[in-house]
């Protein structure tokens, strides 16, 4: 019969195996999905992630920094649609000209990837705890807008956690809040809405047809409001949604 120094190398692997996938699956999972808009949308909205805090981390070159209101409008919402502890900091740490050239679709993951390499306080609990939300105020020039020639992209969501907003395009507080609310909407996993009183509505963002209603709309439709609402109930939301579309 065997002993137990003949067989301690047996558990001994299995704990090492389990340790290694307790570390190892989590930094996989985010390194393979963290580059997908929206991927996180569970975490930050079911009710019973183990995510806990929100944690709104927001980076600023000269002559971009966001409105005070704007972000306090933003926590507001997040509170709101997610129940969860929400903290905001803001941080004047990029150099001017810190976007060197226009922002496309083919190189904003890696100006984004960049700039948080480098400036990113906060970083997402492997288990639980603290998800970051990044927002990185420039003033540089955008990929096209979809409307017309005279449209202007205010806002781009390029990963899971994080988005750009063009100040420059910024003329008031009440389109700052709603371009943060409308990209973090992406990162809920929400889509563009044709109801121009949505808040998704790429029609509000892209040439302002609200101007001559009093300002941008800056909540959910019913239909966004419900989806939020069903997403806080089903951690399987994201795939349902795939599979439905499939």
């Amino acid at each position: 019969m065997a002993s137990w120094k003949d067989l301690w190398p047996v558990p001994a692997a299995l704990i090492i195996f389990c340790a290694a996938a307790l570390v190892g699956l989590p930094l996989y999972m985010h390194m393979q999905v963290s580059g997908t808009t929206g991927a996180y949308a569970p975490l930050y909205l079911y009710e019973h992630s183990p995510y806990d805090t929100i944690a709104v981390e927001a980076h600023y070159e000269p002559g971009a920094a966001p409105s005070d209101n704007a972000l306090a409008g933003l926590r507001e919402m997040l509170e709101k649609y997610t129940g969860k502890r929400v903290e905001v900091s803001v941080y004047g740490d990029l150099p001017k000209g810190v976007v060197n050239g226009p922002i496309t679709e083919d190189n904003v993951g890696d100006i984004g990837e960049g700039i948080l390499e480098n400036y990113s306080k906060v970083q997402m609990g492997w288990a639980g705890g603290t998800i970051p939300i990044y927002i990185i105020y420039v003033n540089a020039t955008g990929p096209a807008a979809t409307g017309g020639e005279n449209d202007t992209v205010v806002g781009i969501s390029y990963r899971a956690d994080s988005f750009f907003i063009l100040k420059n395009y910024v003329d008031s507080e009440g389109l700052e809040k709603a371009v943060l609310i409308h990209e973090t909407g992406h990162l809920f996993g929400l889509e563009h809405d044709d109801d121009p009183n949505c808040v998704m509505s790429t029609v509000m963002l892209e040439n302002k047809s609200w101007e001559s209603g009093g300002g941008p709309p800056t909540d959910f439709c019913a239909n966004h409001q419900k989806e939020l609402a069903d997403r806080r109930q089903d951690l399987f939301y994201n795939a349902r949604r795939a599979i439905t579309y499939n």
